[in-house]
């Protein structure tokens, strides 16, 4: 399934990408994009910070000038002495943005005087536009008349572009009717002035409509600052000497129209308040951007092309290729880099590339792999959810059917059948080491050895009866079609054949010791009870080793067996005082405090020398012996707690363990209660921690049994939690004050996932219990940061102490523990 999705993934992705590939190509290949790009030019224009050249100067018809001078339009002789003003003023070059298309017949002397004046100027740049009488009618070119296109230096178009919204960005640097050869007037301008313009004219630019109007080498125009606008002198004041000759010497001069309703009006992107610029000021502009070689031409389209798909792809391959919770940051990464990338080839190269194409595909990126990784996950949670499910009722090493799916199975059959007499048998099948020489290497039970087990169990039980993997070495067998309880032990002995023969994993060979526990009654009697009755024998079977089998009957009895040299040193240990009890301190998580220590056994025999109590409490258990060696571990440590409290140090509690065998004791909280009265100590100083499988192995009876010595007033906790199988709904029935995590969950936190969760877990059914916990193995201080932060009440590891004898203990109890 995994394998499969991450296939999909990566082809949705290649599709994506082509699909995100094709739209840039056909957002850049045509206009849809073209007004996002135009907005997103006008937002690039104040980052170019161009400044107004203090070359340009215009020279403005305005209101005031017609008011002084009247009304418009003027008599050319009053063109020709501003125009000889400007030249005796040193102007560079004077660009007159007016059409003389005809001749002034009120005064013809008066046409002769101005083209004297500009003949003795010498550098006068005249208009020449575009006209279109009806839409119909071809375009034709209106001229200044031959007199004075003879006396001008050049002659300039005054054609621009206007974009899709109204708004003038380019103009072309040549234009004309048929063949392109006029100049704009702005360039014709700088050139009259003798500025020699270092001009792309290489670049791929289209020619329009070559039979008719047309116009060749694109640029745009490259607006100064909103706050600079050009130098506006009036026509009047230049005319009458108001202005001072500083003013025009050596400067590029441009006459031509502001008054209001007179000459030609454009939109531009910086017009303020939507008002719209004279085309006089709109060439001061551009004559500005000449002057200071800022020549902004619009990338080549071919190129456009090819650095949008390669943008885009850069995106969709970093997008794509990180988790779906930094995606959306990489987008927005993305675009920034995009924009960035055209912000630099305008301020940089002066290469206007409209990013829009890429932009737009790169946003659509996430969204769009967003919902599909959305999809992704919801068909694996739906995969993961049936796995679950069939993990609750299967064991997932054995795939076979687990204690879950065997309980129902039970029900069922007490519901199926209450009135018939179907002879139902049920067994518990345990499965240890002993005496191969596997365990001694320390062999693990295999997920490869579980699958053999199984085999040899689907070989000797057929039919319809159910086979159930319980835990890793416990399994169930459920049988419907015996008929009395001599089947039943011969199926049992049959079993135990198959498993006691030889194991071959590869060039090894091992063994198993097999315990199988037998429960069986009739399905009008009590089904429910087949479970805890085989457990029961099964548990009976592991206390004898040399038998294999038990049937569970009320009055099976324990039968014991001498054990080896070690249990018969052990059945003296306690008349020849080889035991001593040794403590560990238990620390409070928030004061670091020690509040209370665990009781811990250590045998040291003359002989054998130290012996773990992992080794000999288990032997202990099977001989009988645990019960006298447990009173007198309580007795010791009730004493030494009394004998700390007589030398003046603070009262702490003390925790003692309680073996399962002692715990289905029925005099056991009698006992306790006389060696609490004997030593002369509180009950709420002393608490009890018993093990899960105590619990588990009689639950009506662990019950009973903590209630009594809850009454005794004596703390409860259950030691190594979360290695057993006890539920939430059977902890809430016992009356426990604490619970103890199991030093294997504890060394694993940070380092496990499955260690660290089942620690949450436990931490988590603790507080909604209202228990109290204390973890044990804790041996760094970030495990202790780590079970502090979710609650955790007490600590106890080897980060403060290894357990230690009396005397030592009583030092830590006098200067307290420093945790380095």
């Amino acid at each position: 399934m995994k394998l499969s999705e991450r296939k999909s993934s990566f082809l949705f992705a290649s599709l994506l990408t082509i699909i995100l590939l094709a739209g840039g190509w056909f957002l850049s290949n045509g206009n849809s994009a073209e007004r996002l790009d135009l907005v997103l030019y006008d937002v690039m224009l104040p980052i170019q910070n161009n400044s107004m050249s203090e070359q340009v100067v215009i020279v403005a018809i305005d209101d005031v000038s017609i008011r002084e001078l009247g009304r418009w339009p003027w008599s050319r002789r009053r063109h020709a002495q501003l125009l000889d003003k400007l030249t005796s003023m040193g102007a560079r070059s004077v660009g007159i943005d007016i059409i003389f298309s005809e001749e002034q017949k009120d005064d013809l002397l008066a046409d002769e005087l101005f083209a004297q004046a500009i003949e003795r100027n010498g550098q006068t740049v005249l208009t020449v536009a575009p006209m279109q009488y009806t839409p119909v009618d071809p375009i034709s070119e209106i001229l200044p008349i031959a007199e004075f296109a003879s006396a001008a230096h050049a002659l300039g178009h005054v054609d621009v572009e206007l974009d899709i919204d109204g708004l003038c960005r380019q103009f072309f640097l040549y234009a004309g009717l048929s063949d392109a050869h006029w100049p704009a007037f702005s360039l014709a301008v700088v050139q009259a002035g003798g500025e020699r313009l270092d001009l792309e004219i290489n670049r791929n630019l289209s020619d329009i409509n070559k039979t008719g109007w047309s116009r060749q080498k694109r640029m745009m125009i490259p607006y100064s600052k909103v706050d600079e606008p050009p130098k506006i002198l009036s026509y009047v004041d230049v005319l009458e000497g108001r202005v001072p000759g500083s003013e025009i010497f050596d400067k590029y001069v441009l006459v031509g129209a502001t008054a209001t309703a007179l000459g030609d009006v454009i939109s531009t992107p910086v017009s303020r308040s939507h008002e719209r610029m004279p085309g006089v000021e709109l060439n001061a502009h551009i004559i500005s951007a000449l002057l200071q070689n800022i020549n902004v031409y619009k990338i080549a389209e071919r190129h456009q092309i090819a650095l949008t798909l390669i943008l885009i792809v850069l995106s969709s391959v970093v997008i794509l290729m990180l988790p779906l919770r930094l995606g959306f940051i990489a987008m927005l990464i993305a675009i920034v880099s995009i924009s960035a990338v055209s912000a630099v080839l305008l301020i940089v190269r002066h290469l206007w590339f409209p990013p829009v194409a890429a932009l737009l595909m790169t946003a659509l990126i996430w969204p769009i792999w967003n919902i599909w990784q959305l999809g992704v996950e919801k068909r694996l949670r739906q995969h993961l959810l049936l796995r679950l499910e069939n993990q609750a009722l299967h064991h997932m090493a054995t795939g076979l059917p687990n204690h879950y799916m065997l309980e129902d199975r039970l029900r069922l059959l007490n519901e199926m059948h209450p009135s018939s007499s179907k002879f139902i048998v049920l067994m518990i099948l345990h499965i240890n080491w002993p005496g191969s020489a596997s365990v001694v290497l320390g062999r693990p039970m295999a997920d490869h050895t579980l699958n053999l087990i199984v085999e040899r169990l689907r070989s000797a039980v057929q039919g319809e009866n159910l086979i159930a993997h319980l835990n890793g070495d416990d399994f169930a067998i459920l049988l419907t079609g015996l008929k009395d309880i001599s089947v039943v032990k011969a199926t049992a002995l049959n079993l135990l054949s198959k498993l006691q023969q030889p194991f071959k994993d590869g060039q090894q060979q091992f063994l198993l010791s097999p315990q199988i526990g037998v429960s069986s009654c009739t399905s009008d009697g009590d089904v429910v009870s087949l479970l805890r009755n085989a457990y029961s024998a099964m548990f009976k079977s592991r206390i004898d080793d040399s038998e294999h089998l038990c049937i569970y009957s009320e009055d099976i009895g324990q039968q014991l067996q001498l054990r080896s040299q070690l249990e018969q040193a052990l059945i003296h240990a306690l008349e020849r005082d080889e035991f001593e009890v040794y403590y560990q301190p238990q620390i409070n998580a928030d004061s670091g405090h020690i509040v209370g220590v665990e009781a811990l056994l250590r045998w040291h025999n003359p002989k054998l020398g130290w012996v773990g109590p992992d080794t000999f409490i288990p032997i202990a258990e099977h001989v009988g012996l645990i019960n006298n060696i447990g009173d007198w571990v309580l007795a010791a440590a009730c004493q030494q707690l009394q004998d700390w409290r007589k030398s003046g140090l603070d009262s702490i509690r003390i925790a003692v363990n309680v073996s399962p065998l002692q715990f289905i004791d029925q005099n056991l909280h009698t006992n306790i209660r006389s060696i609490i009265e004997q030593a002369g100590i509180s009950p709420d100083e002393l608490e009890l921690e018993i093990t899960e499988s105590s619990l588990m192995f009689n639950l009506d009876n662990a019950v009973k049994m903590m209630s009594q010595i809850k009454q005794e007033g004596i703390e409860l906790a259950i030691d190594d939690f979360g290695t057993g199988y006890s539920s939430l709904s059977n902890l809430r029935h016992f009356p426990l004050d604490r619970l103890k995590i199991d030093q294997s969950f504890t060394r694993e936190i940070g380092v496990n996932n499955d260690a660290t969760e089942i620690t949450l877990t436990i931490l988590a059914m603790a507080k909604h219990l209202g228990l109290k916990v204390i973890a044990e193995g804790v041996e760094t201080i970030e495990q202790a940061e780590f079970l502090r932060k979710h609650g955790c009440d007490e600590f106890q590891g080897f980060l403060f102490s290894r357990p230690v004898p009396a005397e030592k203990l009583t030092v830590l109890l006098k200067t307290g523990i420093d945790v380095e």
